[in-house]
């Protein structure tokens, strides 16, 4: 995608994102029905999905996680110091370094075969490249939800020499731009990152497809709107099962 260097208003941030998303949910059609399949077939026998992602990346898990409309198998990987909360010095610092996301494995004990997406938009940073690196290990499914373009784009930080892209079993792209802001405002400064709303479209698009083939097999894990007559009674009737393994919900 070329930056656009056209004036700005209203409308412009629209004229870019509209079409970017329609251009990564047929560009990856592909792994998105792999993953729509194994996702069905994991749920179906009792798995779990985990999501993590740090700095603007959690916004991700934190957006998919017991909402209305959202899957009750989906399980965050979230940590206060890697959240935009902490403040940018203390989430710069955490990212960069190798190991500082490992333990959220631990607590939420994932298991062999089991599915885990690793979201950053330049998937460079350590803290995601080394917890891709022991799910890895662990013989998790390793997905990437990612932009190739910016991890292609900047020099890898982990001491493997490794991205994000490079080391998962498959790849969302959701392309976009080096440095995520896709409109041009000047020769050096840009607006509208992409990242986020292309991760949370390709996301949804996913799961909502994922939960209805799920509700066809009788199996039944959508949260409903605790502001709606009967939602909260519903969701608990969930939850009982869904805190087998999810550690929020203890």
């Amino acid at each position: 995608m070329k930056k656009n260097s056209t004036p700005i208003d209203l409308q412009s941030f629209s004229k870019t994102a509209l079409p970017h998303l329609e251009a990564i949910l047929k560009a990856n059609s592909g792994v998105l029905e792999r993953l729509r399949r194994q996702l069905v077939l994991d749920v179906s026998a009792g798995k779990s999905l985990f999501v993590f992602g740090s700095g603007h990346s959690a916004i991700l898990p934190l957006e998919l996680y017991h909402r209305a409309g959202g899957p009750s198998f989906l399980i965050p990987l979230v940590a206060d110091h890697l959240l935009p909360t902490a403040g940018p010095p203390v989430v710069r610092l955490f990212e960069r370094i190798p190991g500082a996301a490992q333990f959220l494995l631990d607590r939420a004990q994932p298991r062999a075969g089991e599915m885990i997406w690793l979201v950053s938009q330049s998937g460079i940073n350590s803290a995601g490249v080394d917890l891709a690196l022991e799910a890895n290990q662990r013989g998790l499914r390793t997905v990437a939800f990612t932009s190739v373009t910016h991890s292609q784009g900047v020099p890898a930080r982990h001491p493997s020499g490794k991205k994000l892209f490079e080391i998962c079993s498959e790849v969302v792209d959701w392309g976009g731009v080096v440095g995520d802001a896709a409109i041009e405002i000047s020769p050096t400064v840009s607006v509208g990152p992409l990242s986020s709303l292309s991760g949370v479209f390709l996301a949804h698009s996913l799961l909502s497809a994922v939960v209805a083939d799920l509700n066809q097999l009788g199996i039944f894990c959508s949260y409903t709107s605790v502001n709606t007559p009967q939602g909260e009674q519903r969701n608990k009737k969930i939850e009982e099962g869904a805190k087998l393994r999810d550690p929020l919900l203890r």
